[in-house]
């Protein structure tokens, strides 16, 4: 059973409404969309490599166009074509030992950049942004 603790918040009234309309909107109790919210906001980083937990917990610092940025963030090119041949010559076991550390450097650049992207779509979405259709993560951005 999982123990709780009570907070008390000051919120400036604007902020408060804010939270409030939220709520409203959401069909949720304000303490229901704060606990939410918080949740959210503070992911999961105990099972998370350091430097990927430090990421992970700055999302939710930042500005929607720079979430945006992060969620539409892809493998460079060069990168992406040398996994995709390195990855084609490990089935066919013709790896050599440089080779096999360069892939593992690469899948793990290429799941860094995963996770944040799903965590950047994640904040996306507590802040009332549809992110259900994956195109919206292909168009050019347009916050403001």
């Amino acid at each position: 059973m999982m123990t709780t603790q009570t907070v008390m918040l000051e919120l400036p009234d604007n902020l408060y409404e804010r939270v409030q309309r939220t709520a409203q909107m959401l069909q949720q109790p304000v303490e229901a969309f704060l606990l939410d919210t918080v949740t959210t906001a503070l992911p999961l980083l105990d099972d998370l490599p350091p430097e990927l937990a430090e990421d992970m917990a700055a999302l939710a610092l930042l500005n929607d166009k720079a979430l945006w940025q992060v969620a539409r963030k892809t493998l460079a090119k060069a990168k992406q074509k040398r996994l995709d041949f390195l990855l084609d010559q490990q089935g066919r076991d013709k790896l050599t030992a440089a080779e096999r550390l360069e892939l593992d450097q690469l899948v793990a650049e290429y799941e860094r950049v995963l996770v944040t992207r799903a965590q950047a779509a994640v904040l996306l979405k507590q802040r009332g942004y549809d992110v259900s259709d994956p195109a919206v993560f292909n168009k050019p951005l347009a916050i403001p």
